[in-house]
């Protein structure tokens, strides 16, 4: 699948970066990947994707070629779901389906609850790890994160670390299990070049610190299937293996959501978090079976 054309969303704050694949007028789908990526983790999964589709994957602000959110308080999830909706705003879409990845898949269905019946179905790539992130229930681990912040306010909000080229790929490679191929793939959206072979990554440091939810898992069922419409999750099975902390509240949510939606789909596959770009061909298949199933509504 060839790239149409790349370009850029006006927002309040400065613009997001966007991807157009496949037939323009085909059903639409947007891509929204997780924290500290860009658009170019979907590249290996989108050449397997059927071409009739049409594909806008996203930069979020903060990440890859988009603006990062102005300097201020900390960031929480929220932010980002209002720039899911300047960006479909943007493209006029009333109805469309959801592929996000990691905290991609939060934005859906967080932005599913703020405004309901637009989604018409969602993809989750590994969403287990990053719902982990939303349970924080004891008051200390709540606070420290916002003092955290605070206490590193300065190193948080002055991004200017500099690396060569090597180095920035070594990062990535290690960071997140990726072969150099694959980290520079990765980082092609991600580099800011300062000087000869000298770059800056463009991921916002803030996005480390995220504000902590502090809500129960009955308050986030609640919410998650209000008006929900089909849901395939494609769980890594090493997926959550660098994220044993919250674990087994994020598989609480999880069971309860696929006993209570009607369409709750979980299909396992082999491999670490980020396996829709590392194997894509481990998930393909199951995304287009799921995109080619017609649903009635939920029964919530």
């Amino acid at each position: 699948m060839k790239l149409n054309k790349e370009w850029f969303i006006p927002a309040p704050w400065g613009k997001i970066a966007a991807l157009s694949y496949g037939n323009i007028s085909g059903d639409p789908i947007l891509m929204v990947h997780g924290r500290q990526d860009s658009a170019a983790t979907f590249i290996p999964l989108l050449e397997l994707m059927p071409n009739n589709y049409h594909y806008v994957a996203i930069d979020m602000p903060g990440n890859g070629r988009s603006d990062p959110f102005p300097i201020s308080v900390k960031l929480s999830r929220f932010h980002f779901v209002a720039a899911v909706e300047y960006v479909l705003l943007y493209l006029k879409w009333d109805k469309f389906i959801y592929i996000g990845h990691s905290m991609g898949c939060e934005q859906a269905l967080f932005y599913n609850t703020v405004y309901p019946n637009h989604i018409i179905k969602m993809i989750f790539l590994d969403l287990t790890p990053s719902l982990q992130r939303l349970q924080y229930l004891q008051e200390p681990d709540h606070y420290k994160r916002y003092s955290d912040y605070y206490n590193d306010y300065d190193f948080v909000n002055n991004n200017k670390k500099v690396y060569t080229k090597e180095q920035a790929v070594e990062v990535v490679m290690r960071a997140r299990d990726l072969t150099q191929k694959q980290a520079e793939l990765i980082l092609s959206r991600n580099l800011i070049e300062v000087d000869k072979d000298r770059y800056m990554l463009s991921w916002d440091r803030r996005l480390r610190y995220i504000v902590p939810q502090h809500y129960p898992n009955d308050y986030y069922y609640k919410l998650f299937t209000k008006k929900s419409p089909p849901i395939l999750h494609i769980c890594a099975n090493e997926g959550s293996k660098n994220y044993p902390s919250k674990l087994k509240e994020a598989k609480e949510l999880l069971n309860w959501l696929e006993k209570g939606l009607k369409y709750f789909k979980v299909i396992y596959v082999d491999g670490g978090h980020d396996v829709h770009f590392t194997n894509p061909e481990r998930c393909a298949q199951h995304i287009v079976e799921f995109l080619n199933c017609e649903f009635e509504k939920s029964k919530l």
